[in-house]
């Protein structure tokens, strides 16, 4: 999926994170706000909201 072309994500959308440290995916995330500029990340385990906004181009569609 795009995620360029799709529509805002809404809260509660479950995504993985990319790692720019290991290279990876991370799982276990879910959209908490949506911003022009990007996203705020909740952390599924916990519901600790990331003091952090996440870029589109560093989220992809978790499916589960």
């Amino acid at each position: 999926m795009d995620m360029h072309a799709a529509r805002p994500l809404p809260p509660g959308t479950s995504v993985a994170v990319f790692n720019h440290y290991s290279a990876s995916w991370i799982g276990g995330f879910e959209v908490a706000t949506t911003f022009d500029d990007g996203y705020e990340l909740r952390r599924r385990s916990d519901d600790t909201v990331l003091p952090k906004t996440f870029s589109v181009d560093d989220l992809r569609l978790e499916h589960g």
